[in-house]
């Protein structure tokens, strides 16, 4: 059959397809970011407020990063049926078939075997069907597939296509690829995709730039490419070594854009964690050093005062990672800044003024330069007493335990909270359940303190709260248990609905002294 004569029939699938999706969030957002990344997707799930679930967003992001990816067992069938399209005169029940099957496929599983799969095939077959599944596709395998067949064989007006799918973050890795394999200037279009992302897909685009030459790529990496909502430290070595950070810095003169980039730079390199960090950054020192010869010059914000403060604090104890002499120089550095009274009274006055957003800031650079807050964070309380951030502050080591517990019994609604069990998580809900996790959840270090806050988690709607509060009991000495304890876990343990849950507080009961209930 010639190329002339192969066709693809016109064949629906019901529901609302990806692309549709992508065209109506540009109508309403622009080209992106889109809000939450593009979700909810047209076959999103109801979300199960009882379980905690990992969308398939975070899956690729984690297995990319971390897990690595296995192998699919319907991968075979996928090929299968591929190679019975591109051969043949594809049918539409066939095609239904293709978007069916390659919707219940792993796409991440079978990208890579494809290439050898579908080697022989005539290019423009494969870009035609690729294009027919991202387009058509109502469920994301499908779409995903698309874009891989488009990364196969497609071609320089397919970018179109893939930087609009690509800006829904579930598709983002997947357009990433074909972009780079389709397109005559490939990091120029990954760095527009980049730019219409903000989470998961930032980070898989902003690391397949690492090889750039492009001055205004580099310059967008130091400045704002690195920074997305899932950790800055997964991009920070990245943005530093390809927007060459020490450079950059070494100007008399930079722009405050610039100045803010490598404070945020710096700041997730020192944290390390997931990706490269300080210790692996060739030019750490030298940037460090530039970075707080420039700050020294500028006005003091709460921002660069917090910045500075880890420095000094990344100094104190850079090991082998810098020279004696180095650490020892940036350390002295940053301690002068950090000690200034100009800087300080910054912190001190955000402290004092009214804008709670301002004070959320402030605490930061506060708890670094050992400038007294817990009063401050108590009146705050007053005022909005279910802020869990203002409770860590609080239960992390700032305030005394027991005036802590104190202001807990005072302002959290106990006899509200223990509203009987169900299956809820509400993790960072904002809600009076979240304040109380922040504070039961470290009480496992205080063991026969907050027996109040621990009973009302004992009973809490919240599934966490109530693990909390056994994490808490099991570190109580036994001698301080009480029958009243005893009775509260027994109810707890007699109307518990997951099994889980039940058996840990049974196990537990078990420890204690026999008939403490029954007193």
């Amino acid at each position: 059959m010639s190329a002339r004569e192969w066709r693809l029939p016109e064949a629906a699938v019901d529901g609302q397809t990806y692309f549709a999706h992508a065209l109506s969030l540009a109508a309403l957002h622009g080209p992106g970011p889109w809000p939450d990344g593009g979700a909810p997707l047209p076959d999103a799930r109801p979300r199960d407020p009882h379980r905690f679930t990992m969308s398939d967003t975070v899956l690729d992001g984690v297995r990319t990063q971390h897990a690595g990816v296995g192998a699919d067992a319907g991968a075979a069938e996928l090929t299968e049926i591929l190679r019975a399209a591109l051969d043949g005169s594809p049918s539409a029940d066939l095609l239904r078939r293709l978007h069916d099957v390659s919707a219940r496929v792993d796409p991440l599983a079978v990208a890579d075997g494809l290439t050898q799969d579908l080697a022989g095939r005539p290019p423009d077959r494969v870009r035609e069907l690729g294009r027919w599944l991202a387009e058509n596709g109502v469920r994301r395998g499908p779409v995903a597939l698309g874009i891989v067949l488009i990364g196969l064989a497609g071609e320089k007006r397919d970018a179109d296509l893939l930087l609009r799918l690509g800006a829904l973050e579930t598709l983002t890795l997947y357009a990433v690829v074909a972009l780079l394999r389709t397109q005559p200037h490939p990091d120029r279009a990954v760095y527009v995709l980049a730019r219409r992302v903000g989470g998961w897909g930032r980070i898989h685009a902003v690391q397949r730039l690492r090889s750039t030459r492009r001055p205004e790529i580099k310059a967008w990496l130091l400045r704002e490419g690195y920074r997305n909502s899932i950790m800055d430290e997964y991009l920070a070595y990245t943005a530093a070594t390809t927007g060459d950070l020490a450079g950059a810095l070494a100007a008399d003169e930079i722009d405050d854009e610039l100045l803010r980039g490598a404070g945020g730079i710096l700041y997730a390199l020192c944290l390390g964690g997931p990706a490269e960090g300080m210790d692996d950054y060739p030019d750490g020192a030298v940037a460090v050093e530039r970075y707080l010869r420039h700050v020294a010059a500028r006005p003091p914000d709460l921002v660069r005062t917090a910045i500075t403060a880890t420095l000094r604090d990344h100094a104190a104890s850079a090991g082998d990672a810098w020279s004696p002499a180095d650490a020892a120089r940036l350390h002295d550095l940053a301690a002068e800044l950090c000690a200034r009274p100009d800087w300080r009274a910054v912190v001190v006055a955000a402290l004092s003024g009214e804008d709670p957003a301002v004070f959320q800031v402030a605490l930061w650079p506060a708890r670094l330069l050992g400038i007294p807050f817990v009063t401050q964070v108590m009146a705050q309380l007053r005022r909005g007493p279910y802020d869990s951030r203002l409770w860590y502050q609080l239960v992390t080591g700032a305030g005394d335990i027991d005036e802590v517990l104190r202001l807990a019994e005072e302002l959290l609604p106990l006899a509200d909270l223990a509203t009987g069990p169900a299956l809820d998580l509400l993790f960072g809900s904002a809600e009076p359940e979240d304040a109380l996790d922040m504070i039961v959840s470290r009480l496992d270090g205080h063991p026969g303190k907050g027996w109040p806050l621990i009973r009302a988690a004992l009973a809490n709607r919240s599934i966490r709260n109530r693990n909390m509060a056994l994490n808490a009991l099991e570190a109580w000495p036994v001698d301080l248990i009480t029958p009243e304890m005893a009775r509260a876990l027994a109810t707890a343990a007699g109307c518990e609905p997951d099994r889980e849950v039940r058996r840990r507080m049974n196990t537990l009961r078990r420890g204690w002294p026999s008939g403490l209930a029954r007193r």
